[in-house]
């Protein structure tokens, strides 16, 4: 009975080309796989403020138009004025009384921004005054782990994340750049949606909201002013859950994934060549031993098969190692880099593993056909002789 083929023999006898390929191919899965990780750090950390801190708080700016008060209606503006405030009152109060409202009232908000690996995201928080604070901070379940909580004027506490992120230090001022030396950090809070609260300074602020303290079921905004008869049009400015959502998903995560499967893409067509290359190279090097084989007895189907085997451990290795160098080049990115950069991350990401095993398997299956072309030529040496 004939021995298979033996598939290490290649392998043992080469080592300097199969390294070569070996390396080309590890170096690219870790550099695919990392390039991942770092831009979906990106979503990560996005990812409380887009879909967890609106299950908890929502943003609401009716026009008087939308809340019923007409201008013609009244015959001055301090009667249009209070007409509107008595409006808005009411509404206030109709979306307390609301199924899984815990509060809501009339305020001032302020801009916080927030920087991913690529890209950032600016949104609001409350000003609230300081007896109102313990309140809106166990609502969103966040917690005092540094400083204190404001007790005068213009004093902000921030979540810890972004306090990394935007390299702040208690004592310091909050976005000076944007307010000066108005709003000063006071306390650091600790949550899973990246609370910031504070008292207002006057009238420094980035606008005013009706800020609804609300539960998941009832963080829609526009189902919830239509139970109480208000029914907003595009001219009345709206942050809760399924806007925030709709956001994360078109302007975060299709916009990375669409530049990841890009770079996976160019990439995988550069190995392939380069691939493509060295593997046509190592073959024709390796004619007369295809010719002897068959010349002994073998089949063009157990050359075929040796070759297929030497692929496969090729392979096989240099995603183990590509593997290896990943996990430690994460573990080091994630530790001196993201997090020092208040970036959230995670290692595992099972759908890109499946993208790039379907670009190496894409690349064997391109390679069967020079494989496919030398397998068929193969001379015995009678016929070469001829």
């Amino acid at each position: 009975m004939k021995r298979k083929l033996s598939a290490l023999k290649f392998v043992r006898n080469n080592k300097k080309q199969v390294w070569v390929m070996i390396a080309a191919i590890a170096l690219t899965f870790m550099t695919m796989y990392i390039i991942h990780f770092l831009l979906f750090s990106t979503t990560e950390s996005f990812n409380a403020l887009f879909l967890e801190q609106p299950k908890k708080v929502a943003y609401v700016s009716l026009t008087p138009e939308a809340m019923g008060v007409e201008r013609e209606t009244y015959a001055s503006d301090e009667e249009y004025k209070l007409a509107i405030d008595d409006a808005r009152n009411k509404i206030i109060a109709a979306i307390r009384m609301h199924e899984g409202i815990a509060g809501a009232t009339l305020t001032q908000t302020l801009s916080a921004t927030y920087a991913g690996f690529v890209g950032q995201v600016g949104y609001d928080f409350p000003l609230l005054s300081k007896e109102e604070i313990p309140g809106f901070v166990n609502h969103m379940e966040a917690k005092l782990i540094e400083g204190r909580m404001p007790e005068g004027d213009g004093e902000i506490l921030v979540d810890e994340t972004v306090f990394k992120n935007q390299k702040m230090k208690i004592g310091g001022y909050f976005n000076e750049t944007g307010f000066g030396q108005t709003f000063k950090v006071v306390g650091v809070l600790e949550s899973d949606c990246m609370v910031c609260v504070g008292t207002p300074m006057g009238y420094t602020n980035s606008g005013w909201y009706i800020v609804v303290l609300c539960d998941e079921a009832n963080s829609d905004m526009t189902r919830l002013l239509s139970d109480i008869g208000i029914f907003p049009t595009k001219n009345d400015t709206i942050f809760d859950a399924p806007d925030w959502a709709d956001m994360y998903k078109t302007e975060v995560t299709e916009e990375i994934d669409t530049v990841l499967l890009a770079i996976l893409v160019v990439v995988s067509i550069f190995l392939a060549i380069s691939i493509l290359a060295a593997y046509v190279s190592f073959m024709r090097s390796r004619v007369n031993e295809y010719c002897l084989y068959t010349s002994i007895g073998y089949g063009r189907k157990d050359v075929y098969g040796m070759i297929m085997r030497e692929l496969f451990i090729i392979f096989g290795i240099s995603i183990l190692i590509g593997s290896a160098m990943a996990v430690i080049g994460m573990v080091c990115l994630g530790t001196f880099i993201l997090k020092p950069m208040g970036l959230l991350y995670k290692y595992f990401y099972p759908e890109h593993l499946l993208r790039i095993s379907a670009a190496l398997i894409a690349i064997i299956g391109l390679l069967q056909i020079p494989i496919a072309v030398t397998v068929n030529n193969i001379k015995t040496i009678d016929m070469i002789e001829e």
